[in-house]
């Protein structure tokens, strides 16, 4: 019997539709579980999509990491000093878990994407680990890029203007995050070419799950193929570092 792996790649809309069909015996799913039931819940009223979506974790896969770019322009530091100032930036994010991910980051401060908005900040739907949105940040079309991505993500590799990575250090925030299944993390110094100095954040691990009526057997020599081909893994993926590697053997 072959398992079916189905991941995102193909698309968010695709990877949720599989899943509520229950067409995919693996997959990768979105990181940030209550934010995304929080988001694809109400879009699913004929369903109970928590029972229908749900899965059993087989083994850590990788880590993403919170980025937040903001442009030197703009003199940001991190959320608060958005928020203290009232800063009216334009925003390239997702419009799913990420921006509410976002949104949950700013009610700590007491602030949320409807109250910015009141001050002038504006949205733009623009993928912030894709060309485009280094695009949309090199030109100016948007002078904050919020998403989480693997480090180091190749497509920040090759940034040559202006940029900073705002630091998330604040522990009431941290410990906030925690409830989305984050830890503190650090990138660090040299991760990428405008990355000079060790920066604060969030992490989570992304896991491989199963359905839940997926046989033993069948997650046993899936996970015992990943252990016999880990240096393949290694290989192929930015984030799979020798101390994330060791986690995964332990």
């Amino acid at each position: 019997m072959a398992g079916y792996l189905v991941c995102a790649g193909g698309g968010e809309a695709r990877l949720q539709e599989a899943r509520i069909a229950g067409e995919a015996d693996f997959y990768l799913p979105p990181v940030f579980r209550p934010l995304e039931i929080e988001v694809h819940e109400p879009l699913h009223p004929d369903l109970d999509y928590e029972q229908a979506t749900d899965y059993r974790i087989v083994m850590p896969s990788s880590y993403v990491y919170v980025h937040m770019l903001a442009l030197e322009r703009t003199g940001l530091t991190d959320i608060a000093d958005i928020v203290d100032r009232q800063y009216p930036f334009t925003m390239g994010s997702g419009v799913g878990i990420v921006r509410l991910l976002f949104d949950k980051m700013l009610g700590y401060y007491g602030s949320s994407i409807a109250e910015t908005e009141a001050w002038g900040a504006k949205y733009e739907t623009a993928l912030m680990t894709s060309a485009e949105g280094i695009d949309s940040l090199e030109s100016g079309r948007v002078d904050v890029g919020f998403t989480y991505a693997s480090v180091p993500h190749p497509t920040y590799m090759g940034i040559d203007f202006d940029v900073r990575l705002l630091g998330i250090s604040d522990p009431g925030l941290l410990q906030m995050l925690e409830t989305y299944g984050c830890s503190p993390a650090v990138i660090p110094a040299g991760a990428y070419p405008f990355v000079t100095s060790h920066v604060p954040t969030a992490s989570v691990q992304e896991p491989l799950v199963a359905r839940p009526d997926v046989p033993d057997d069948i997650v046993y020599e899936v996970c015992r193929a990943v252990f016999e081909h880990l240096d393949i893994l290694v290989a192929a993926h930015p984030s799979r570092s020798e101390e994330h590697t060791s986690e995964l053997q332990s």
